[in-house]
């Protein structure tokens, strides 16, 4: 099966938005979330566009819409928790969620990515500069989910072929599919 990196692409107009205080929202650890209340997003004041695709963009991840929210559920993909937010622009939004990865694997090649300042407190680097993965752990790992991030590397999101299929079947915006990247030689 093939994966595929999800790359945020911003539409015409489009703004990106960031999580108010309490900052409650991260992705460093792979665990289901729970909150009382929804965290709050809101709208980067510094965009003069107010266009919102079905991906929004979150400096620590990214937003999905109500209809992407859908699609997974139908569809049964696995790796994901969607944990809702409230999303402050023009008006208050109740229908996007934050997509929380609870699947990891250890497939990053170091070295070929350039992995630079693993911090413990995050479980993993804080800098990647060309995120490559490791051939050799790839092929030895068995992937059970259709989404998910690196154990050493949680700024990325991975899925399959069929939630790449039905995303694009959908028409989904805001969002576009690369091919995982493999490094030339393990290392």
């Amino acid at each position: 099966m093939n994966y595929y990196l999800l790359s945020a692409v911003f539409e015409p107009d489009e703004a990106s938005f960031t999580e108010q205080q309490p900052q409650q929202l991260n992705f460093y650890h792979t665990e289901p979330k729970s909150f009382e209340t929804p965290p709050i997003v809101g709208l980067d004041t510094f965009y003069t566009g107010r266009a919102m695709s079905d991906f929004l963009k979150l400096g620590i991840g990214l937003l999905a819409s109500e209809q992407v929210q859908q699609i997974f559920l139908e569809n049964q993909f696995s790796g994901l928790q969607f944990v809702p937010v409230e999303v402050h622009a023009d008006t208050v939004y109740h229908s996007f969620a934050f997509m929380n990865c609870i699947a990891d694997y250890d497939l990053l090649d170091p070295v070929a990515s350039n992995a630079k300042r693993f911090k413990e407190v995050i479980g993993g680097y804080a800098k990647v500069s060309a995120e490559k993965l490791d051939k050799h752990k790839f092929s030895r790992s068995a992937i059970t989910h259709d989404c998910f991030t690196l154990s050493n590397y949680k700024l990325v999101y991975y899925v399959n072929e069929r939630v790449k299929l039905a995303l694009e079947q959908a028409g989904i915006s805001g969002i576009a599919f690369i091919p995982a990247d493999f490094a030339t030689a393990s290392t």
